[in-house]
C-alpha cells in the first residue's frame, strides 16, 4: 500500500506497451468468464517474450468507475485517484508451489515486516480441490497492514484463484475502505490480477494492481513517488512469499 511504503528507487517505465492495460484489464472483468483463459494464455505469451527485458514495472492506467462497475466497491472513489501499476518478476521454485502456499490459512510470509495480519478463510472450493483437481477457489481476507509512525490499517479482501491449464490467475477486490484509528490514512479501493506459470527455469509472476489510498500527507506525496513506492511494495511481496516457497523465511 502506497502510504505504507519508503519512497523508492524503481527502475519503472511510465511508458507501458499499449496493449498491456487492456490486456491486464479484460483479464480482471472477465475473470469468471470462458473468454478469461484465452486471456491468460494470450498474457503468458506476452509476458514469456517480455521478461528478461522488463523494468520493475510499468505504469498502467487508471481505471474508471464502468471498468469495475460489476464489483462491490466503496462509492467514495476518486477514480483520478485510483493508480495502476503492472509488476512482473522471476521467480525461484514451480508454479505448483506458489498454489500450494496459496492455500494456507496464515499469508502474512508475504511481507513479515509490515503484515501484522494476513488471514485467509476458503470460502468457496476447497484446498484439495484446488491442488489436485484444479477447480476455482475463492477466499476471504482480513489485512492488518502497519505503517511509519505506528500507523495500522485494517481492511478485507476478496481474493479467488482459478487454473488455466498449467497456469493459474488470481482476481482480488477491496469491497469496503479500511482506515486507520487516526481517520486520515486508508485504503479506499483496490483491485488486482495475477497470473503464475512455469517457464522452465524459472516461474513468471505478474501483478497488475489499481489501488486508491488516501493519506495524511495528501499531495505532498507525488504520483511518481506513489507509483514507485506501489511498485517497490509488490516486489516486497514477491520476494516474501519466494523465500517462504523456497523454505528461507
Amino acid at each position: 500500500m502506497l502510504l505504507l511504503l519508503a519512497l523508492a528507487c524503481t527502475d519503472a517505465d511510465k511508458h507501458p506497451p499499449a496493449s498491456l492495460h487492456q490486456m491486464s484489464l479484460r483479464l480482471l472483468q472477465d475473470f469468471d468468464l470462458p473468454e478469461a483463459e484465452e486471456q491468460a494464455r494470450e498474457m503468458a505469451a506476452w509476458l514469456d517474450g517480455q521478461i528478461d527485458e522488463a523494468p520493475d514495472g510499468w505504469y498502467l492506467e487508471n481505471l474508471a468507475q464502468t471498468d469495475v462497475s460489476d464489483y462491490e466497491h466503496s462509492p467514495n472513489a476518486d477514480w483520478a485517484e485510483v493508480l495502476g501499476a503492472g509488476v512482473p518478476a522471476l521467480v525461484g521454485g514451480t508454479t505448483a508451489a506458489y498454489a500450494q502456499a496459496s492455500t494456507e490459512a496464515d499469508q502474512s510470509f508475504a511481507d513479515p515486516r509490515t503484515y501484522i495480519k494476513w488471514s485467509r478463510d476458503i470460502t468457496a472450493g476447497s484446498r484439495d480441490g484446488f491442488l489436485s483437481d484444479r477447480e476455482p477457489m475463492s477466499t476471504w481476507n482480513q489485512i492488518e497492514k502497519s505503517g511509519p509512525f505506528g500507523i495500522v490499517i485494517p481492511y478485507g479482501m476478496y481474493k479467488d484463484f482459478r487454473w488455466v491449464n498449467d497456469m493459474f490467475i488470481a482476481r482480488s477486490v477491496v469491497p469496503e475502505e479500511g482506515w486507520a484509528d487516526d481517520g486520515e490514512n486508508g485504503i479506499i479501493v483496490g483491485f488486482t490480477i495475477e497470473i503464475w506459470f512455469d517457464r522452465g527455469d524459472a516461474v513468471v509472476w505478474y501483478n497488475a494492481s489499481w489501488t486508491e489510498i488516501a493519506t495524511i500527507i495528501g499531495d505532498a506525496f507525488p504520483l511518481d513517488a506513489q507509483l514507485k513506492a506501489f511498485i517497490d511494495g509488490t516486489h516486497d511481496y514477491f520476494e516474501g512469499t519466494e523465500a517462504h516457497v523456497l523454505g528461507e523465511d
